[in-house]
């Protein structure tokens, strides 16, 4: 299977694979909000993306629904990154604030404000996301590096990111994007979706010498690849 990621005005990023085994032009939205084509081999890119543009106000509602359902940050919350856990606190306080240290993401919220205001709450994300991405970009690139070496892999760059639908990337030129979001999974699955990334250095599609050649060096790969369907890419 060959997959194309191609950006549509409206509906974002959406992922077209030539499936052999499709008869039709498929649509569907993932859990994590991603929109996925599926299209035989005789089909043309140029009719899928019309497909789907056919199909906007629906792919809206469906990813509209899938944001609803986005994390909801309390004070019962329990929510841990790599290397920090969530802790928030109401009292004696003027105003919404952070303190990061010691393992411990705290938020601290005055007594009398509801912590689901959308103020608070953006608040609360925007320091998880900048925590990931400290922890990201010293976790992930050593931990790239320590497997490439390991495995023979050679890479060009890394960066990190966060995106909305994958959890990495690897470009015809083998540079590598990580998702930051990375740092809420556990660590054998970090290591897949980092080995997975450097097989495709070395192939460049999910075919059969893929697999081969990221079993050899994760054994299990396909058990970690539907593990990972346990976790979404956003929660929030």
């Amino acid at each position: 299977m060959t997959t194309k990621y191609i950006n549509i005005e409206q509906v974002g990023s959406v992922s077209f694979t030539i499936n052999e085994r499709s008869r039709r032009i498929r649509l569907s939205v993932k859990s994590d909000g991603e929109i996925v084509v599926s299209m035989p081999p005789t089909a043309l890119y140029r009719d899928a993306i019309r497909f789907v543009e056919s199909k906007t106000e629906w792919l809206i509602k469906q990813q509209t629904k899938i944001q609803a359902g986005l994390t909801l940050f309390a004070p019962e919350s329990c929510f841990k990154t790599r290397f920090h856990q969530l802790t928030i606190t109401k009292g004696n306080t003027d105003r919404v604030y952070n303190r990061v240290g010691n393992g411990v993401i705290q938020i601290f919220i005055p007594e009398k404000v509801n912590h689901e205001q959308p103020k608070v709450q953006e608040f609360i994300k925007k320091t998880l996301i900048d925590v990931m991405r400290w922890e990201a970009k010293i976790y992930l690139p050593k931990r790239l590096k320590e497997l490439a070496e390991k495995h023979g892999f050679k890479y060009q760059d890394v960066s990190i990111k966060n995106t909305k639908t994958r959890w990495g990337s690897c470009s015809f030129t083998n540079n590598i994007n990580l998702n930051l979001h990375l740092m809420r999974v556990p660590e054998h699955l970090i290591d897949y979706v980092l080995l997975h990334e450097l097989t495709h250095t070395v192939e460049k599609n999910h075919g059969a010498k893929f697999w081969s050649l990221l079993e050899k060096n994760y054994p299990n790969a396909r058990k970690a690849d539907k593990e990972m369907n346990n976790f979404r890419t956003q929660t929030f």
